[in-house]
């Protein structure tokens, strides 16, 4: 079974491509199209991951199956029309929207943004802000349109939610807690959310299994992951907002 220490970390720090402003424009905007965003309403910098619901179908079955607070997770990166975030879509993989839309229609106490700890101790807000840095690097440089990690394995070129944002911090030298087995996150597989139950019974770990239960008992349930909840719980992020 594939475990996470297998993992092999690439930096990346100024790699993706750059507006003429000296901005991150990001692979598939044009900035001078993009309206501007509203205000933030928080002193923001890249690298900042934001916690929301209703994202992706999978990610509120995770959410639902775990018992977690919240299903997806995002990460703030700069741009020349205004601040964008990058997450996984179920459907088209990692991808990116406007800050706005991405928390538009949502109050304060629907979202959350975290900061990791001990990243870019001495960032300046004045000339740093438009600085991508490791974490919104990789996620573009590195991550940007690879597809839905359905299998929920490190490193195998796709990426879940919770992975992208973890294997970003990673890629800052920040270790956002460990992954957890599943079978130690719930007790019966049978409790599984009918959408996470069902994509799991298509894992190849499941191929030559006669049952479901037989495939969680062998190897499923031996699967390491990461949530929302382990990262934020990890003592490495700090909450910013609200």
């Amino acid at each position: 079974m594939k475990q996470p220490g297998g993992i092999v970390l690439a930096l990346v720090f100024c790699t993706a491509v750059w507006a003429d402003d000296g901005s991150l424009a990001g692979p598939e905007l044009d900035p001078d199209d993009t309206p501007l965003p509203a205000d933030v309403e928080w002193d923001w910098r890249p690298g900042d991951l934001i916690f929301r619901n209703g994202v992706n179908r999978i990610d509120e079955s995770i959410k639902r199956s775990l018992g977690l607070e919240w299903a997806s997770v995002g990460i703030l990166r700069p741009g020349s029309g205004g601040p964008r975030v990058v997450h996984v879509d179920q459907s088209g993989g990692v991808t990116e929207d406007l800050l706005y839309e991405y928390v538009e229609g949502l109050s304060p106490g629907e979202y959350a943004v975290y900061r990791t700890r001990d990243h870019a101790p001495d960032y300046e807000p004045e000339t740093d802000q438009m600085q991508a840095g490791p974490m919104a690097g990789f996620a573009l440089a590195i991550a940007y349109g690879a597809p839905h990690d359905d299998e929920f394995l490190f490193g195998n070129g796709a990426f879940y939610n919770a992975e992208l944002a973890y294997e970003a911090a990673l890629n800052a030298a920040i270790v956002l807690g460990p992954p957890t087995r599943l079978r130690d996150l719930i007790d019966d597989p049978d409790d599984l959310d009918d959408a996470l139950r069902n994509l799991l019974e298509t894992h190849r770990y499941c191929r030559y299994e006669l049952t479901f239960g037989d495939c969680w008992t062998h190897d499923l349930g031996d699967l390491s992951i990461v949530t929302t909840d382990s990262m934020i719980a990890s003592g490495a992020l700090d909450r910013v907002f609200p």
